[in-house]
């Protein structure tokens, strides 16, 4: 009797043993954003930026037609703008509040779990492979990267009308690749093993996207910068800020040093919206 007593005491306190807080947010659905399609629950809602450390996805500033890839820093969304009825196609957007059908993103505040230096000479590719053998979970990364060699691209028309993504990719993807050689750029990605992730785990599922041979698609996109950073530690600024682009893995890096934040604590997360309803809240 006694003893289960206490094992009903010991269950009793595990129950209310605080949750430890996500520190890596998943909202929208990248499954969703492969089908072109705009989440119902998302349609009208709006983030803050300011809310966010780094995050990385799918963006819109001003109106869902102009969603394209995009990162979060420094309190800001930067968005590769697919706008087609402007002169500003294709151009850098940057704001604090946006839209999104698929995002993930570290909380304001939430320290990095370590820290990694890149190794000059080792290929994107490599270094992801490195990561995902170190994090077997997953991990964000985010910061200051020189390139010897970057290679990006971006999708070219919101995915916002049931045209498949993966079915269409001509339809999307009509700007040729970027190559850029000595150039600086802030990285935001997810790295990832390529063994199968827990199928069950809708947090997961929300994540990550499968190419067609079955094989993890692993978000990378970089801010790329005017000129090398002054500070690398401090996060770049919008004047700073040339185009958003997602990297491909053949592009060869020169140095730097990443924030890591793994997915242990993995969330489905609500605390950066800030308006259900359509329109800028209307703050600065």
């Amino acid at each position: 009797m006694a003893v289960a007593i206490f094992t009903g005491f010991v269950l009793l306190l595990i129950a209310l043993k605080p949750q430890s807080a996500p520190g890596v947010c998943v909202v929208g659905d990248v499954r969703v954003w492969l089908a072109a399609r705009i989440p119902e629950e998302l349609r009208t809602a709006q983030l803050d930026a300011r809310r966010m450390q780094v995050g990385v996805g799918s963006a819109a500033i001003e109106g869902w037609e102009g969603l394209g890839d995009a990162l979060v820093v420094a309190g800001r969304a930067f968005v590769r703008t697919t706008r087609r009825d402007t002169a500003r196609a294709q151009a850098l957007e940057s704001g604090r509040f946006f839209q999104t059908s698929n995002l993930v993103y570290v909380p304001l505040g939430t320290q990095a779990r370590d820290t990694w230096s890149v190794e000059a000479g080792t290929t994107l590719d490599t270094l992801w492979r490195q990561l995902a053998a170190r994090y077997p979970d997953g991990v964000l990364a985010a910061g200051h990267v020189h390139w010897l060699q970057l290679r990006h691209y971006a999708i070219a028309r919101p995915a916002i009308d049931g045209l498949a993504i993966l079915d269409h990719a001509t339809h999307y993807y009509t700007e040729p690749m970027e190559n850029s050689a000595d150039t600086w750029a802030y990285l935001v990605g997810v790295a990832a093993p390529a063994r199968l992730l827990p199928s069950a785990d809708t947090r997961y599922a929300r994540l990550f996207a499968r190419r067609p041979d079955g094989s993890l698609d692993l978000p990378v996109h970089v801010l790329v910068l005017k000129t090398s950073p002054t500070d690398p530690a401090r996060a770049p600024k919008i004047e700073e800020a040339v185009r958003v682009g997602r990297a491909a893995g053949g592009s060869l890096l020169g140095g730097g040093t990443l924030a890591l934040y793994p997915l242990q604590h993995l969330g489905i997360c609500q605390d950066a919206f800030v308006s259900t309803g359509a329109g800028n809240p209307g703050l600065p």
